[in-house]
């Protein structure tokens, strides 16, 4: 994973250069530019989102609640290429762009990331890749958030994605 190439991207989000992905202290540090990654949550029609908790062994966030799928955007993928691998690879769901909806694109100087935010309406609680999560439940948005301010460890990004889910699904009542 550490020697994973990634899209290097200006502050408009063009692709400007490459990067290996172990490099990313150094991308932060000299403000080289941005990365990218592809998130997801899945809702049922209870408006509740499934959580994963990501396993001990990881190097972000281990034990910590994770979106239901995530992953960078590789060189020469999209945000909807990368989501829709990082789904099947997670959480064995083969989806295509039809399947998504697009709620969010953030762009954050703090951790010079594009984050693009997606959204699968689905019923059907997923199976897990046993490589990356430990278990998963159905939360609503107001109780993962509230269990992130209590201390349970997340994706520090997740926090701060929860109000725009919130406010996505607010819209669509």
């Amino acid at each position: 994973m550490d020697d994973e190439l990634l899209d290097l991207v200006n502050d408009k989000d063009n692709i400007i250069g490459t990067i290996n992905r172990k490099n990313y202290k150094d991308l932060v540090s000299q403000n080289l530019g941005y990365i990218r990654a592809s998130e997801l949550f899945i809702i049922n029609d209870k408006d509740e989102v499934w959580v994963p908790i990501r396993t001990a062994s990881k190097t972000i966030a281990p034990n910590g609640y994770d979106y239901s799928a995530a992953g960078h955007v590789a060189s020469g993928e999209d945000y909807v290429s990368t989501i829709i691998r990082e789904t099947e690879e997670e959480v064995n769901i083969k989806l295509n762009s039809g399947d998504l909806e697009l709620i969010a694109k953030i762009k954050s100087n703090d951790t010079k990331y594009f984050r693009s935010i997606f959204v699968l309406r689905d019923n059907k609680t997923p199976e897990y890749n046993k490589d990356d999560f430990v278990s998963a439940e159905w939360l609503e948005p107001e109780e993962l958030l509230s269990r992130i301010k209590a201390g349970h460890p997340a994706k520090s990004s997740l926090a701060e994605t929860i109000p725009v889910l919130q406010s996505y699904l607010n819209s669509k009542k």
